[in-house]
């Protein structure tokens, strides 16, 4: 199930990378902002989940 939630968060995280590339092209520092802290999240989610023991 750990492959499925990794997958998972690859695409979370693609996702945020395009967000952070229409933010930029749009010039909107809150959307910039808010896609940050989205890729930092899951980011931080996916360690997390690569540190844990296997269940």
């Amino acid at each position: 199930m750990k492959y499925f939630d990794i997958a998972g968060l690859i695409g979370f995280s693609g996702s945020g990378i395009l967000f952070v590339i229409s933010a930029l092209r749009a010039g909107d520092p809150f959307a910039l902002a808010g896609s940050f802290v989205w890729l930092i999240s899951c980011l931080v989610w996916m360690v997390g989940l690569l540190r844990s023991p296997k269940s």
